[in-house]
């Protein structure tokens, strides 16, 4: 009788480890920011420039770092949820699904997403070659 009652703790023992494993692999969280570059290539007409298309996932609370892109030229458009973008000289403004919002060369500007649902964009940048996609504003 011991032994069966042993058995049945260590039973109902596995059973709970089993559970909670199962538990946080599918409560476990998405990256924050997940980007997948589509097309890179440069552009024939425009000597010295190049156009990256990227999409872009971001989880609810995930913010960029203060920053501009020198000499490029960034379109957003927002395929799901809502993009909130702090803008120097401008202040916040907040893009939906189906909108999309320029953002011209040197403009210090930082995005997130405010909402508590996920977001997903798609991002056009045109830009010299010889310069980076962002630099990082200090404040």
């Amino acid at each position: 009788m011991m032994r069966h009652s042993v058995v049945a703790v260590a039973l109902f023992a596995a059973g709970i480890a089993v559970g909670l494993a199962s538990s946080e692999m599918l409560h476990a969280q998405a990256p924050a920011f997940v980007t997948k570059q589509l097309l890179h290539t440069d552009l024939a007409n425009l000597p010295g420039q190049e156009v990256l298309v990227s999409a872009s996932t971001w989880q609810p609370g995930h913010r960029l770092p203060l920053h501009m892109h020198p000499d490029g030229h960034e379109f957003t458009y927002v395929i799901e949820g809502e993009q909130t973008l702090e803008i120097d000289g401008e202040g916040t403004k907040v893009v939906k699904a189906g909108e999309m919002l320029y953002t011209p060369p040197g403009v210090v500007h930082y995005g997130r997403n405010a909402s508590d649902k996920e977001l997903k964009t798609l991002v056009l940048r045109i830009k010299p070659k010889d310069k980076p996609i962002l630099v990082e504003v200090k404040r």
